[in-house]
């Protein structure tokens, strides 16, 4: 993963990727058989993680709808800070690069994106019914809002490095939300 994040899916080379692992060429192409297969598995065990992290938020007790979506965004915001500002969101990421030139990896992205957004839209039905989140929107409205908001706002801060403004975006969930 790191080397996609240096140096994102394009700049990564085979060669880089089998430096940096120790795996031997023969055994990388008889695994995944290209740097797309690869780079696929990689986004397969990134949004695993993202699904454990949103689903350990969604499950906490004593808060609500709001300050669980917005404790996850800013769990998000700030690895990407502590990596200084290399670790955006690899859908992000990839979305940007690769989703434009090849259709079969932009197919991967779009269901990753549409697992976030059915779980971000269970969290979402249940805060409505909870009272806590507004009604006057469906569920699956705001969770297009959250994801755009989240994902703009992650690939701004790759070229501004600004946290202060990443923190912003995250304090305007709830305005999306109540």
């Amino acid at each position: 993963m790191s080397e996609f994040y240096a140096h994102g899916f394009s700049g990564t080379t085979v060669d880089a990727l089998l430096h940096s692992t120790g795996v031997p060429k023969g055994s990388f192409y008889h695994h995944f058989g290209s740097k797309e297969a690869f780079g696929r598995a990689v986004l397969e065990r990134y949004c695993s993680f993202q699904m454990d992290l949103l689903a350990s938020w969604a499950v906490r007790p004593g808060l609500g709808t709001v300050e669980k979506l917005t404790g996850y965004f800013d769990a998000m915001a700030d690895g990407f800070i502590d990596s200084g500002f290399q670790r955006a969101c690899l859908v992000g990421k990839f979305s940007t690069e690769v989703a434009a030139t090849s259709e079969s990896f932009r197919h991967h992205l779009d269901e990753d994106l549409r697992i976030w957004h059915s779980s971000l839209c269970d969290i979402l039905t249940r805060g409505q019914a909870d009272g806590d989140v507004r009604a006057d929107r469906s569920p699956q409205e705001l969770a297009d809002a959250l994801l755009a908001l989240i994902q703009g706002a992650f690939v701004v801060a790759l070229s501004t490095r600004n946290a202060e403004s990443l923190r912003s975006v995250c304090a305007t969930i709830p305005v999306i939300l109540t």
